[in-house]
């Protein structure tokens, strides 16, 4: 690692608050690690034997049915923990994460990181609180699939991807991920066809604008109120 990955490093929300030298006790001890695009970065079932953060790129958490069918809960992008609730409780990973485009990550051996928090309770707590949202919108997406339509649950997904990941390009929000329309489904628990109806719609109403795989919203605040009998 070099003195790029020590900026890297400070820019990560659970090591934004470490001085120097902490930073450097970090970088000793963590490794570099290159993915190509569908490469996978952990199976369901692995144990986790490192701590995984996203240095560059973009991924997804997803489960996978006995049929092979995905179901993706997550996408991640630069600064984003991999796997965080089994770093801490030591169980096999309980998804697989892969790339979807070229990434790079950190990764710190399990025990030397669990004992860097017992020297440093700031840094637990942050990822305490990183954890907790996760399993806030992960019990948001469930009772989605369940009560709402699949139109909602997929304009819902492009909000909340722009609010994390989202690139302001002049009034418009472009979301800097690689997406078919397969992964769209597979993201709100629809068809293929549905997902490919739903963009399609939204698009000729002037809301996206679609770039080969890439969407890019063109009114969000009228997105946000989108009604769903528009549909």
């Amino acid at each position: 690692m070099s003195m790029d990955d020590i900026e890297i490093l400070k820019n990560i929300f659970i090591f934004s608050n470490f001085n120097l030298e902490e930073l450097a006790q970090i970088q000793a001890i963590a490794i570099v690690e290159k993915y190509k695009k569908g490469e996978v970065i952990f199976a369901e079932d692995d144990p986790p034997l490192w701590l995984k953060v996203l240095k560059k790129g973009k991924a997804k958490i997803y489960k996978q049915s006995k049929t092979g069918k995905e179901t993706i809960l997550r996408i991640v992008g630069a600064g984003d923990i991999l796997g965080g609730l089994s770093v801490f409780d030591g169980r096999n990973y309980s998804f697989t994460a892969k790339a979807m485009e070229p990434c790079s990550l950190l990764k710190i051996p399990r025990m030397e990181f669990l004992a860097l928090l017992r020297r440093n309770p700031d840094v637990a707590f942050e990822i305490i609180l990183d954890l907790t949202q996760r399993l806030r919108e992960t019990g948001e997406t469930i009772q989605g699939l369940a009560v709402e339509r699949v139109e909602k649950r997929i304009v819902t997904l492009f909000l909340k991807l722009a609010d994390r990941l989202g690139e302001n390009e002049g009034g418009r929000v472009r979301i800097p991920v690689s997406m078919t329309r397969q992964d769209i489904a597979d993201m709100v628990g629809s068809t293929v066809e549905t997902a490919i109806r739903i963009v399609s719609r939204l698009s000729k109403e002037g809301l996206i604008e679609t770039k080969g795989k890439t969407i890019i919203i063109k009114d969000i605040e009228r997105l946000k109120s989108l009604p769903e009998e528009i549909f």
